[in-house]
């Protein structure tokens, strides 16, 4: 997702962007509705989640990658996307108080495993596991082709969309894993490398199989087979491995900081996603 605040007359980035037509709608629905200004942005959960599927749906490109959002009956809202387990895209934050559910380690992996390309699906089990009523979900008409998901469906358009999706919030690493996020920022620049295993006398970076892995990752999305989740995962495991490799060497040969925080980041989250996809794909095989 491309960085820029949200358009509109505010001086600072909103911290969940919204696209001029919505604000304007939103304005209007309050306007119109007894009490309406007082339940209106932040306040009022439905319209919230609006903006954040709105916001978490900007710029995708990979085939057959998107996100849902759910929100249940006290007002949580919950999101999913449609790879991996707990996958979030570089530079994507998640507003404050917003859930992912294939990240909640309170579920064991071989039930997260099960929602696999499946958003829907994992909005709904998170909500089970934790006794919680779904409300609605969000998302966009041809998301919702040929899946219902049992509750009030709150359709995004292309009028919803806003021109930049960047939000406040917590970053990729902090969601899945908080407290090595935690670690890693109190460490000085000074101490970065005590991170890092000893780097190899060649400093000849990996062959980078990135696309082809990538490919890999997206091609069981093309079918319609029941299978194609298991296929997915065993798939991310193989790029998680890869990506973390190449992400240690990005560290370990950074000459300026900035750029060797930015790689361990990274070495990290692709480690703790892989550990998660070894898991799930562990709990497929037969006992």
């Amino acid at each position: 997702m491309s960085a820029a605040s949200a358009s509109g007359a505010a001086a600072a980035p909103a911290p969940v962007p919204v696209s001029t037509a919505r604000a304007e709608r939103d304005a209007i629905l309050a306007a119109s509705t007894p009490g309406g200004r007082r339940r209106t942005g932040d306040s009022d959960p439905l319209q919230r989640a609006r903006h954040i599927g709105a916001a978490l749906n900007v710029g995708v490109m990979d085939f057959g990658f998107f996100w849902v959002t759910g929100v249940t009956a006290d007002g949580t809202i919950v999101v999913a996307n449609s790879y991996g387990l707990a996958y979030i895209p570089d530079g994507v934050h998640l507003p404050e108080h917003v859930k992912m559910a294939t990240a909640d380690e309170s579920i064991a992996p071989a039930e997260r495993a099960t929602w696999a390309t499946y958003p829907i699906l994992a909005v709904q089990g998170w909500c089970r596991h934790h006794d919680k009523q779904l409300r609605a979900v969000v998302a966009t008409e041809e998301q919702f082709a040929n899946f219902d998901p049992g509750v009030a469906k709150i359709i995004l358009t292309t009028e919803d969309i806003p021109d930049d999706g960047t939000m406040n919030g917590h970053s990729r690493l902090e969601v899945i894993a908080p407290d090595a996020a935690q670690r890693l920022t109190s460490i000085a620049d000074t101490g970065l490398t005590e991170l890092l295993p000893p780097a190899a006398t060649d400093l000849e970076p990996p062959a980078d199989q990135s696309a082809k892995l990538w490919f890999d990752v997206a091609k069981p999305l093309m079918s319609t087979s029941p299978q194609r989740g298991a296929a997915h995962l065993h798939a991310f495991v193989a790029y998680a491995d890869h990506a973390q490799e190449l992400a240690l060497h990005r560290a370990q040969t950074a000459s300026e900081s900035d750029a060797q925080r930015h790689a361990i980041t990274d070495w990290i989250y692709w480690q703790h996603l892989g550990v998660l996809m070894n898991d799930a794909v562990a709990s497929e095989a037969p006992a």
